[in-house]
């Protein structure tokens, strides 16, 4: 299946919208391939020098629908990766506030954040 390139879908999506056909923009979206980023690619997206790093989070269980390809590399679906750096973000926020409340359930879930 070929992907649609990103702006022709978004105007795709927009023009279905626009007609009421909210329904098949759902059922487009429901059949989007996700988009897929190498190590590097997303060491580089998070904020870190060493794809080594996305790899132990990797170990560490952040990537669930990580995979890897015929030839052995890996491969990270570019919204969870957006999500961990999403993350790292919330917690870099906390950290900069000073807040010391006790983590939540949710503070435990994600990668720590690279250093400063």
């Amino acid at each position: 299946m070929n992907a649609l390139p990103q702006p022709l879908y978004d105007d795709l999506t927009a023009a279905l919208a626009a007609a009421g056909r909210r329904d098949l923009v759902r059922r487009l979206e429901a059949h989007r391939p996700r988009e897929t980023l190498t190590s590097g690619q997303a060491a580089a997206l998070l904020g870190v020098s060493s794809a080594n790093t996305v790899k132990n989070w990797l170990e560490a269980g952040h990537f669930p629908g990580a995979f890897k390809t015929a030839g052995g590399h890996w491969r990270f679906y570019r919204d969870e990766v957006e999500a961990v750096q999403s993350r790292i973000d919330e917690l870099r926020d906390k950290n900069r506030r000073g807040d010391l409340t006790p983590p939540d359930a949710s503070d435990e879930d994600g990668p720590p954040p690279p250093l400063l």
